[in-house]
């Protein structure tokens, strides 16, 4: 009989303008900066102020599954063109802010990986800063340890990090 209000769960998907884009990624960038990123994501007092700030410049009425969204959205396009830039042919051209290959290279690596179609002609205007923010969120083998980093003792055999020593009890006593 009256108008009808679409349910909770119709969510209308927000349309993601480059300015609000670019004042996120700024917002993503303070709070690394201040420390506040843990592991792959943000602390809660962070997503508090990002969304507070973010309504506030924007006027809008946002809650922080928007935000956090969109934040795995970045995340994703950051690994898939850092995944293409790992490939033989691929580089990263500053000018265009793109992803670069040869025809040959592109159409090959397409026809194995067809969702790669979307970063072909897609200019990322913010992925230099999307690389500060994703930093070393990955395990890429920076920071692990190999035999050299063992410092061996008559009594104590422990791994040496150069910051911490975790002893092993000597077996022989």
């Amino acid at each position: 009989m009256g108008t009808q209000m679409p349910a909770c769960s119709d969510r209308t998907r927000t349309n993601w303008t480059p300015a609000m884009e670019c004042y996120f990624i700024d917002l993503l960038l303070d709070q690394v900066h201040r420390g506040n990123r843990m592991g792959h994501t943000f602390n809660k007092q962070a997503w508090t102020d990002m969304l507070t700030m973010f309504n506030a410049y924007f006027g809008s009425p946002y809650d922080e599954k928007v935000l956090k969204s969109h934040y795995t959205n970045l995340w994703t396009q950051f690994n898939d063109v850092k995944s293409l830039l790992d490939q033989n042919g691929f580089s990263w051209d500053d000018t265009k802010q793109m992803v670069v290959a040869s025809h040959h290279v592109w159409d090959a690596y397409i026809k194995a990986h067809p969702e790669a179609q979307f970063y072909r002609n897609k200019a990322l205007m913010n992925f230099n800063d999307l690389c500060l923010i994703y930093a070393h969120t990955t395990a890429d083998g920076r920071y692990s340890l190999s035999s050299r980093d063992i410092d061996f003792d008559d009594d104590i055999q422990g791994v040496n990090t150069g910051v911490f020593l975790y002893p092993v009890m000597d077996q022989q006593k």
